[in-house]
């Protein structure tokens, strides 16, 4: 690991250490600093509520809310790479802090890793504090072209903070994801993490909610000027849109494009697959966790794959006869 600077390990300081393993061996090894009073009560929650019921986090944290002030902590790759996040914010602070050990959606990234030699530029589309941007961009996955798009203006503070932090070496876009470009949307942020949404029709606003522009992955490639021979890998995580977002990426889809987006478990229609596989007629692959990439045969696949409601199951969709369609479809071939 690379040492703490004298600022970092101040006496406020505490210092959580983390692994995460990717392709059966160590890759990512992180530690976390930030207030050792804080994250220790954070961590004390964690335990209580995984005694217990195993629910109720988000209640124990608005709880204590008003001791943690909104404060940050700060994930430190071994290569340099810095990751703020809220302390309050149960869905970084479960990974980070309350459950050692536990891998970010380990399943991309494998997939990424696989592509660190790969030139591509990437479309962190649903970005939120910008994890895969600053990953992507760093030396551990081959300093990708990255562009964050993110809707909340809440979390755009923090977002642009992990920028700055990483030597600017991604850039932000703050818009909603969606079929049509230059439209009035809002951004619905009341609630936890997994409840956030857009939502396309005035009448049907949220008490909670800011008015965002939208913009298409089609609109996004021709700002970044990109052209017919770029590589692009887009991750399309945006709360229950991805099937506008998909609609909205008509021309990127005929060219050497992978898209990888979450199908969520509480979904059994499966409503973006089938989107997918009926109206884009494109091969799917599910990625798992283990780092093994299969190829999805039919809808009736979801059915096994996806057996847990509460969470997002991850695939990857490419143009077929593309290099990445080739690629992958050697990636599972071997599985």
């Amino acid at each position: 690991m690379r040492s703490l600077s004298s600022e970092d390990a101040t006496a406020a300081i505490g210092l959580t250490r983390g692994r995460r393993y990717l392709m059966g061996r160590s890759t990512f090894d992180y530690e976390v600093s930030g207030s050792r009073l804080s994250m220790g009560l954070v961590r004390l929650l964690h335990t209580v509520v995984a005694r217990s019921t195993g629910r109720g986090m988000g209640l124990a944290m608005r709880a204590v809310k008003p001791l943690l002030h909104s404060q940050l902590s700060c994930v430190h790759f071994a290569d340099g790479s810095r990751l703020y996040f809220e302390l309050n914010d149960v869905y970084w602070n479960a990974f980070f802090i309350g459950q050692p050990g536990m891998t970010y959606e380990p399943d991309i990234a494998t997939l990424l890793l696989r592509l660190k030699d790969i030139d591509y530029t990437f479309f962190d589309c649903g970005a939120n504090i910008g994890y895969w941007s600053v990953l992507v961009t760093s030396e551990m996955l081959g300093r990708k072209r990255a562009i964050a798009v993110e809707a909340s203006r809440e979390t755009l503070a923090i977002l642009e903070q992990n920028r700055d932090a990483n030597d600017h070496r991604f850039e932000i876009c703050r818009r909603a994801l969606f079929e049509y470009d230059g439209r009035s949307l809002f951004f619905s942020d009341d609630g936890p993490h997994s409840a956030r949404h857009i939502v396309t029709s005035q009448s049907s606003r949220p008490s909670h909610t800011e008015p965002v522009m939208s913009i298409t992955i089609d609109a996004l490639a021709r700002d970044q000027q990109l052209t017919d021979s770029d590589r692009l890998v887009v991750k399309l995580d945006v709360e229950g849109q991805e099937v506008a977002a998909l609609k909205g990426a008509r021309q990127v889809l005929k060219r050497d494009t992978l898209i990888i987006y979450e199908d969520h478990g509480q979904d059994r229609n499966h409503a973006t697959t089938r989107y997918v596989f009926e109206a884009l007629g494109l091969p799917v692959f599910a990625l798992a966790a283990d780092g093994s990439v299969t190829k999805v045969e039919d809808l009736a696949t979801l059915d096994r794959l996806k057996v847990n409601p509460k969470i997002g199951y991850n695939f990857a969709t490419c143009p077929p006869g593309s290099g990445f369609h080739r690629w992958i479809s050697g990636i599972a071939s071997q599985a």
